[in-house]
């Protein structure tokens, strides 16, 4: 399953891509890569920086990149998660997420909301704190080693090598999962609350309530956790307000006559092209 993903998601690599290599030779490595993998033996390699006309990106080697996705296959149902974080694999993703924020507006009538992003979600995690949550629930030690290099990863720039303090690297199986289980306490506070509707979606949370004073009791207790967990919020992501005003969640403009694409979205499509 690791490598058809593999396979499906580098697709479009360039010719001299590692990729092509470990695919043309996986029917006489791929159980050696296998058995290194159980042994506890393999050691994953420095991040390769890539370079393509003005943009540049971060990337783990082809075969990395299959052994974290194995370890993700693994763990994916070991680590908690709350069901009110949609970006994580079977719960609907954005689209069931808008869905279940329309419903409950016009089921319950929400009159105020709390939309903010978390800034730098991925590269201000500490890694301290998500080596000792999976150290609580995964008790294979092969892919809690594996995490833990994948934690401490370096970056090589041409010959130089960086390794983060803060952080975890972005494109990569096992980020979304560490992503929606480092705030699973989170989750759970703010769905169990009365007169309320919560939503998360990675770094984007929102909150929904009846009243002016729910709303803002919500907010401290939000703010509380970022503060414990080393996170602040983005100010140009942050909306406080009616309902009735319109709010973006997710690319999508809700109103109480319907829903459009947000603006925000439109001018972000616009300066891509």
């Amino acid at each position: 399953m690791a490598f058809e993903w593999l396979c499906l998601r580098r697709r479009h690599a360039s010719p001299n891509a590692d990729v092509w290599d470990l695919r043309y030779h996986w029917p006489r490595q791929g159980s050696t890569l296998f058995n290194a993998v159980q042994m506890g033996a393999y050691r994953l390699s420095a991040m390769q920086v890539h370079r393509h006309g003005q943009t540049s990106w971060v990337q783990w080697c082809a075969r990395d990149a299959l052994v974290l996705k194995w370890v993700a296959l693994q763990i994916a149902e070991l680590l908690p998660s709350h069901a009110r974080c949609a970006h994580v694999k079977g719960r609907g993703g954005g689209r069931q997420s808008v869905v279940q924020v329309w419903n409950a507006l016009q089921s319950w009538g929400y009159a105020f909301v709390y939309r903010t992003d978390i800034r730098g979600y991925y590269r201000n995690i500490r890694k301290e704190q998500v080596l000792s949550l999976v150290k609580a629930h995964i008790p294979d030690q092969v892919c809690v080693k594996l995490i833990e290099q994948y934690l401490y990863y370096s970056v090589e720039d041409a010959g130089e090598f960086h390794t983060p303090v803060l952080g975890i690297c972005r494109g990569c199986a096992l980020s979304p999962l560490i992503g929606a289980s480092l705030l699973y306490h989170v989750d759970c506070h703010f769905a169990a609350l009365d007169g309320s509707f919560y939503a998360r979606y990675m770094d984007d949370v929102l909150v929904l309530t009846h009243k002016r004073w729910h709303l803002r009791r919500a907010v401290k207790r939000l703010y509380g956790y970022f503060d414990q967990g080393g996170f602040e919020t983005h100010p140009d992501k942050t909306q406080l307000g009616r309902t009735a005003k319109g709010f973006d969640w997710l690319g999508v403009w809700f109103t109480p006559d319907g829903v459009s694409i947000a603006p925000r979205a439109l001018a972000n499509r616009l300066g891509k092209l």
